[in-house]
């Protein structure tokens, strides 16, 4: 990024040598505005050739040159007489004269006026870091290269030599603490004056090729590629520690301020899930944004120099608001941190409270006893909104004395550990409080006081069909009453209930699309109206011996006994389009069954939320029956946010269920040559091809593998099985190109590399290697040419910085543009030891011994 020290105005904001790389495609753009050419190349010297350099009365100016013979163009790139690069324009056509020259010269002036007014625009001016719109263009770019390998499918899913993609992207935003306070006690201007020391820190602090950025007041961001959670909590704890020994000095009366930040960060895509990965790219980014948003404040509520992921906030930092009648909690967990309808969390005493609603006791001498964690209750999310959500107590833990108050803290319950709420060790805990609630419903009948219409207790349906109101085929008030689900609680009890006696069942979710939108304000009356005519048309269409329950506050869950996800499906279906012509609304309907594969019992719930998570992928509302595709969609998902060990044992499961299931197969293979199990992986493309001899995905990851083995001669048949199939397949043309080179079949990989990139896409791949071929054959101009519309289609390709950095170094240019171009490879690849030494060597030409003598260490 063309953005490293901070400056103080937006006059002092400057063009460096560094820019030209970073707005080259601009730069190109604009000289084809006035100057044909077929090719061209940008230099950076030393110091001016002889010929660009003309004395007059003005003094010693620059100016273009011409050479006939050669048909090539000597731009210079300048300002205020300060030389920053040159632009070689090659096979300029026409007849060049001194008014053309002195032409050329006034438009390359207005481009560098251009340029800069385009820096501009990027450019925070108190700061110099990038402005918010800049931090927006940068992550969206970053969002596209995680797109292509973010689905194990792709065909580009096991691209590691050449590919653009990058595995993940994260984005901090930071906030100094008390900002306001250090404005109103020593004013505006040592604010600025503060802000533009955070800034230079942020920027030593960051990542090369890092984007830091201003994004308002006193808030900064830093986007970086290939971070993960953990990466940027380190970045977070290492600025904290940094920050905290900052000492800001007004310099008027000699005070000296200690600052820190709080910050929040979020990852791509380990924090997105479902339809998010399915959003625009552009979406992507604002929500990505809004969650580093978020955790920001997140941080900022628990105190100065806080750190929160994104997916810490769902994971550990909800707590309970309120406690509202009907045995439910207002929670600060909203569809803003990911919470969804059915999540479960263990409630645990607020620090400092003993568990029953009293102060933590003290010990002896008035210290108090170090806080202990109280599990209080379990519950479960019943209606998300915006910021907050309103949750049913599953279970208290003691009903008699451990109430639920403001400020208990929350842990979430994740999907696998839902056998702890519906298991044995719960189990004993609501057969008793179901005894001791029948005990009271019968004592209640003794004495004439009946229990009146209770939510959901009559859960068959009725002999008779509903009455039409009005002839519209809804049921009456008194009939939707009859139709109304278990509360959430209940249903709990009665799936433990319903799976314990019943060998042979299914279990059916049915989402209403609407009871959840991300719009504000949500209608809760009309919500509620339409999910009783829902569970009313589900116990017409289901028959009278299913269990209906609420499972959240927009999805109803069917238990039906003795019978299979197969039997009910076309009811399912008919329920789907009959909500959508009865209730205009869209319903997503899962469907599991118990048994199937080796998965017990209470598993069964969990496939069905898997399958439903499957209809909700579709394009249109429909019903799913839990599959091999379902497991393979939910194992998509692990992989995409990066636990592959997951991923592997779905694909498993998704083979154990369909053995023909290609993509599973294929994704599995994928996973493997990512773990570096080659020989595990090429055994499942084999068994693919054996199936499906022209499958071209397989054909190329086997080669691909083959490649990884050690085996080029083998791998070589599959890339040339893969142009028999796909005369245009970019990749086996590229890794034929790459073969003939090791070879020594120059022409041969020519070939290969020139027919890439006469094909659409092929164009931008291509150039690193075809320098590198130049390269070998001496042609320097040619390779440069290539290396910086390499850079100019992919800012990330470290091969390209490296080669680039090298040939800077070797022909004797500028040392500084060397040094960082070598620093953002080694970043993206400190792996590479060549890439060190080049840095070191860069070092070395600026006479920073030290530096270059720890660069050499990690070369190796």
């Amino acid at each position: 990024m063309f953005i490293k020290t901070p400056d103080t105005s937006e006059s002092n904001i400057r063009l460096e040598r560094q820019d030209l790389i970073s707005l080259e495609p601009e730069l190109r753009q604009a000289m084809a505005g006035f100057l044909s050419f077929s090719s061209y190349g940008l230099y950076f010297p030393a110091h001016p050739p002889q010929d660009m350099l003309v004395a007059d009365d003005q003094g010693q100016r620059l100016v273009p040159v011409y050479h006939p013979q050669e048909k090539k163009a000597l731009l210079p790139l300048h300002r205020h007489g300060e030389l920053l690069g040159i632009f070689v324009a090659r096979n300029v056509p026409g007849r060049v004269t001194k008014n053309t020259l002195h032409l050329w010269s006034c438009l390359c002036h207005q481009i560098m006026d251009n340029l800069l007014l385009h820096k501009k625009t990027q450019v925070d001016p108190l700061t110099g870091l990038a402005n918010a719109a800049c931090l927006e263009q940068n992550l969206n770019r970053e969002i596209r290269l995680v797109h292509r390998g973010l689905w194990p499918d792709t065909p580009g899913s096991l691209e590691d030599g050449f590919s653009e993609f990058s595995a993940s992207v994260g984005l901090i935003c930071l906030d100094v603490d008390g900002f306001s306070r250090i404005n109103e006690r020593w004013g505006y201007q040592f604010g600025d004056l503060v802000l533009q020391d955070l800034a230079r820190l942020v920027v030593r602090m960051a990542p090369e090729q890092a984007i830091c950025a201003r994004l308002r007041e006193d808030t900064l961001a830093i986007c970086f590629s290939g971070a993960t959670t953990t990466k940027c909590h380190q970045l977070a704890s290492n600025l904290v520690r940094e920050v905290s020994e900052l000492r800001c000095e007004n310099k008027i009366n000699g005070e000296r301020v200690r600052l820190s930040v709080s910050q929040g960060f979020v990852t791509y895509p380990q924090d997105f899930h479902g339809r998010q990965l399915r959003r625009s790219v552009r979406e992507q980014t604002g929500l990505m944004l809004e969650k580093a948003r978020r955790a920001l404040r997140d941080a900022q509520e628990h105190g100065p120099g806080r750190i929160r992921g994104f997916s810490g906030i769902l994971r550990e930092s909800g707590i309970v608001l309120d406690v509202l009648p009907m045995n439910r909690v207002l929670v600060s967990l909203g569809r803003s941190v990911d919470a969804r309808e059915g999540q479960r969390f263990l409630v645990w005493a607020a620090p400092g409270e003993n568990g029953f609603g009293a102060a933590a006791p003290l010990e002896p001498g008035g210290k108090e006893v170090p806080p202990s964690r109280f599990c209080k209750a379990e519950i479960q999310l019943i209606e998300v909104q915006g910021e907050t959500s309103v949750a049913e107590i599953v279970l208290l833990h003691d009903p008699a004395g451990c109430a639920i108050l403001p400020e208990d803290q929350l842990t979430i319950l994740h999907p696998g550990s839902w056998q702890d709420v519906f298991g044995t060790v719960n189990e004993r805990r609501r057969e008793h409080r179901a005894i001791r609630q029948e005990d009271q419903r019968q004592e209640d009948q003794v004495r004439g006081e009946g229990p009146g219409p209770v939510l959901g207790l009559d859960v068959k349906v009725r002999e008779q069909k509903p009455r039409e109101a009005d002839g519209e085929g809804e049921p009456s008030p008194e009939d939707a009453r009859a139709w109304m689900p278990l509360r959430t609680q209940d249903f709990s009890r009665h799936w433990t209930d319903f799976r314990q006696k019943h060998a042979r069942f299914a279990v059916m979710l049915a989402f209403l699309e609407g009871g959840s939108v991300e719009s504000e304000p949500l209608d809760h009356g009309d919500v509620e109206r339409k999910m009783h005519q829902l569970g009313a048309m589900a116990a017409e269409k289901l028959g009278p011996d299913m269990l209906l329950g609420r499972f959240s506050f927009s999805t109803l869950a069917c238990l039906i006994p003795e019978s299979g996800a197969r039997d009910v499906e076309d009811s399912a279906k008919a329920l789907v389009r009959d909500a959508e012509e009865t209730l205009r609304g869209s319903v997503y309907v899962g469907l599991a069954e118990y048994p199937w594969l080796n998965f017990n019992k209470v598993d069964t719930l969990e496939n069905c939320r898997k399958a439903l998570e499957h209809a909700l992928m579709l394009p249109k509302p429909n019903a799913v029956v839990f599959c091999s595709t379902s497991l393979t969609v939910s194992a998509d998902r692990a992989f995409s946010s990066g636990d592959i060990y997951s991923a592997v044992e779905e694909y498993k499961l998704a083979l154990l269920a369909e053995e023909t299931n290609l993509i599973a197969r294929n994704s599995l293979g994928v996973c493997y040559a990512r773990l570096g199990k080659y020989g595990e992986a090429s055994a499942q493309f084999a068994a693919i091809l054996r199936q499906a001899p022209d499958d071209i995905m397989a054909t190329y990851n086997q080669g691909h593998t083959l490649l990884k083995q050690g085996e080029p001669d083998q791998a070589r048949h599959f890339f040339e099985r893969c142009l028999e199939l796909d005369p245009k397949h970019i990749f086996s043309l590229i890794r034929l190109g790459q073969l003939a080179e090791q070879s020594d079949d120059m022409e041969a990989a020519r070939d290969c590399y020139a027919r890439a990139r006469s094909l659409p896409g092929g164009e931008g791949l291509t150039h690193r290697h075809l320098a590198r071929l130049e390269l070998r054959e001496g042609n320097l101009e040619q390779a440069r040419e290539h290396l910086h519309q390499a850079l100019v289609h992919n800012p990330k390709d470290a091969l390209a910085m490296h080669l680039l950095a090298k040939m800077y170094l070797e022909q004797g240019e500028d040392a500084e543009i060397a040094e960082t171009l070598a620093r953002q490879s080694v970043a993206l690849f400190p792996e590479q030891g060549a890439y060190w030494d080049v840095l070191a060597k860069a070092l070395e030409s600026q006479g920073r011994h030290e530096e270059a003598a720890l660069a050499r260490e990690r070369s190796g």
